[in-house]
């Protein structure tokens, strides 16, 4: 698993952590004062259960920029804080998959060789955070709900003795999105965080225009179903003014 490298630097991050609260007689608790917050994070994008054209690309990275508020409550900061962020992710072509599938439209030769640049998807959503308090780290659901970009780089393929390009349909549909992550101040206003997501557009909607096996030449053809990621992804979180 590729997640495994992350998950250990925050246990140990954690342990650590919790060894210098109590040998100076303070507390292990991963505070999170109300306020507003500023999320930077990379890592990987990978297809999931992918279907149509989205079967083409493969696994990519992605970054993530969001602005979050936590709100006062009675007895602390409040359960559940808002977000708002704008993820992008690119995933390069998987020419193996391509083409074995892909058929010259006009010759009826199968491709033997392709390349792309890659596919651009664009998220923006809204975000509820939903803390779970617990020593040392702070556990947190996060769902969100917004807008997907699908942007298909062209491909260029070669089918027997001639050249030729495939592009897909560039779509934009509603986006959910559901998964969890962990946070651990490490100094002051600055904590680490590590957090998974699965990300369901809509966007199967309309006509495609490559296909397995050819060229759809009408709208008829519906090559990309919706889209499906799941991103895992490693920053920093910055609280912003007072």
């Amino acid at each position: 698993m590729r997640s495994r490298p992350l998950i250990v630097v925050f246990a140990a991050i954690a342990l650590s952590r919790a060894a210098y609260a109590q040998s100076a007689g303070g507390t292990s608790d991963d505070a999170l004062p109300p306020g507003d917050y500023i999320r930077v994070s990379g890592g990987a994008a990978i297809p999931v259960a992918a279907q149509g054209s989205l079967r083409d690309w493969d696994r990519g990275t992605g970054l993530a920029v969001a602005y979050e508020s936590w709100q006062a409550g009675p007895t602390g900061v409040s359960r559940a804080g808002f977000a708002l962020t704008a993820a992008y992710n690119l995933l390069p072509l998987d020419e193996e998959r391509f083409v074995s599938t892909f058929v010259d439209p006009t010759t009826g030769q199968p491709a033997h060789a392709a390349t792309a640049s890659r596919a651009g998807i664009l998220e923006v959503t809204t975000n509820v955070k939903i803390r779970i308090p617990a020593p040392v780290v702070t556990p947190m659901v996060n769902i969100g709900l917004g807008l997907i970009d699908w942007h298909p780089g062209t491909i260029h393929y070669t089918a027997g003795a001639i050249t030729g390009t495939a592009r897909q349909l560039h779509r934009t549909g509603l986006e959910f999105s559901i998964g969890g992550g962990i946070d651990r101040t490490i100094v002051d206003r600055i904590a680490v965080f590590g957090e998974a997501m699965y990300v369901f557009g809509y966007t199967s909607y309309g006509g495609g225009y490559t296909s397995p096996g050819g060229v759809c030449t009408t709208g008829s053809c519906d090559a990309l179903r919706n889209t499906t990621i799941g991103t895992i992804r490693g920053g920093l979180r910055a609280r912003i003014g007072r």
